[in-house]
């Protein structure tokens, strides 16, 4: 879903590099689908989904002959079906590598992007070197290295970060154009060594890097708490009520007071964060189900999710403990945030525009497959100060049942995201919302207790 050229051209040899680089937003708006009887998307660009995948991930494709509502199914957008009908699954999952062990991996650098695990991230690369390697692979670990570029790195020479993730590959499809990939985000890990191999790749030497879960209040608990709090943990998750847990965390089964207990407990702060999450972003009841209860796969949800700058996020990358991750968290979620043009600041939204329509979360990673091209985006109810500037396209859509038009800011013109709207015949649920790209924004979060404003971007 981008603003394509229809003249033909293959790809620049800029795009064949190791290089993901979220490109200038000043761009010309071409490619608006002349067909506007049906916004719903052609056969070609749907993959073939089986009837026990549709059972097994309960995703309900929004194709419909009939005027009755379809809600979108959140799990359908992360499937990145706009990636083509002809994408094949890796059958034998990648094992998760030994924390603490040292790998070899086939690296690609990232500019302006930070991914943590559990998130997904499709790529498209042109580069025959490159595609020849990933081949291989698919046959060994079937896991590469992301590696994010420092924040203010030049593009044509950029400083790798000391910290990044490793991916499995578990979806592909190597017919023209490019190589598409679907990648998952597994892994932490530090970087020991990185050099450029015999064929030009990005080769890195990692460590993986340890998930801590352990409290420095571990000491004090007793026993007889331990017990009593795993049954409590069943019971909160199975009910996702987490009252009666925090409401244990008392003298009774430890010295220390249960205020305490709480700043260092992993449940009570996941508890803590999704009601914050809740609240920040005005998540209906149905929408929270998206939201991971596990501390670990929370903290991982919460850090792609935040409002923060990209430095921000490889120091969070950093933390191997989730309790000081979900404290961290916790802080930085706490606070209001709005939005504005990042050229000439007029306001754009605030944080309760914020929608929620994808399990991976509200900042999302989408790809042009003809450009190689990576969007980080974020999803909103309702915007201000934008402009609709191009008739609905179809064309590649990053969400199943839906049209995009290219908006623009209306003081400046430079381009925000995209307009995303339903069929013709008015099927879709939500009708309508935006997909602003995250460069394109600036961001300031206030302060409850004053009115000073602090920029994250």
């Amino acid at each position: 879903m981008e603003n394509f050229q229809r003249d033909g051209r293959e790809p620049h040899a800029h795009h064949d590099v190791l290089e993901l680089n979220l490109h200038s937003s000043e761009e010309e708006y071409i490619g608006s689908s002349e067909d506007d009887e049906d916004f719903i998307i052609p056969a070609k660009y749907v993959r073939i989904t089986t009837v026990a995948e549709i059972l097994a991930h309960r995703i309900q494709l929004p194709i419909s002959s009939s005027s009755e509502e379809v809600k979108l199914d959140p799990r359908l957008v992360s499937e990145h079906l706009y990636m083509g009908s002809d994408m094949e699954f890796i059958t034998q999952p990648a094992a998760s590598l030994e924390e603490g062990r040292v790998y070899e991996l086939l690296a690609l650098v990232q500019s302006g992007i930070v991914t943590f695990p559990e998130h997904i991230l499709p790529l498209v690369l042109f580069s025959p070197s490159l595609i020849s390697a990933l081949r291989s692979v698919f046959n060994d670990l079937k896991v590469i290295a992301l590696i994010p570029a420092k924040p203010n790195s030049s593009t044509a020479d950029p400083s790798l970060a000391q910290y990044g993730t490793t991916a499995e590959v578990y979806e592909y499809s190597g017919s023209e154009p490019g190589l598409r990939l679907k990648t998952r985000v597994k892994q932490r890990f530090k970087v020991i060594a990185t050099w450029i191999d015999e064929y030009e790749n990005l080769m890195a030497r990692v460590k993986i890097l340890p998930e801590k879960s352990l409290s420095p209040m571990q000491p004090w608990l007793s026993s007889k708490f331990i017990h009593q709090r795993t049954s409590l943990i069943e019971r909160a998750v199975l009910e996702n009520s987490w009252t009666n847990y925090r409401n244990s965390l008392d003298t009774k089964v430890s010295p220390l007071a249960g205020w305490v207990l709480q700043q260092f407990d992993c449940h009570s702060l996941a508890a803590r964060v999704r009601l914050q999450i809740k609240k920040l972003m005005a998540i209906d009841d149905s929408s929270m189900e998206l939201v991971p209860t596990e501390p670990h796969s929370l903290s991982f949800w919460a850090a792609n999710n935040l409002l923060m700058d990209d430095e921000g996020r490889l120091k969070l990358l950093e933390e191997d403990n989730i309790i000081y991750r979900l404290r961290t968290v916790l802080e930085l979620i706490s606070k209001r945030h709005v939005f504005s043009c990042c050229v000439c600041s007029v306001p754009i939204a605030d944080h309760t525009d914020v929608i929620l329509i994808c399990s991976q979360g509200t900042s999302l990673f989408f790809n042009n497959p003809r450009t190689a091209q990576v969007r980080k985006v974020m999803t909103f109810r309702q915007v201000q100060n934008i402009r609709v500037v191009s008739r609905p396209s179809v064309e590649f859509s990053w969400f199943p049942g839906y049209a995009w038009s290219p908006g623009e800011c209306s003081s400046c013109r430079n381009h925000l995201g995209w307009y995303i709207t339903s069929a013709a015949t008015k099927q879709m649920k939500p009708k309508n919302f935006w997909v602003l790209c995250s460069e394109s924004l600036q961001t300031e979060t206030i302060a409850k207790s004053s009115d000073v404003n602090v920029k994250l971007f």
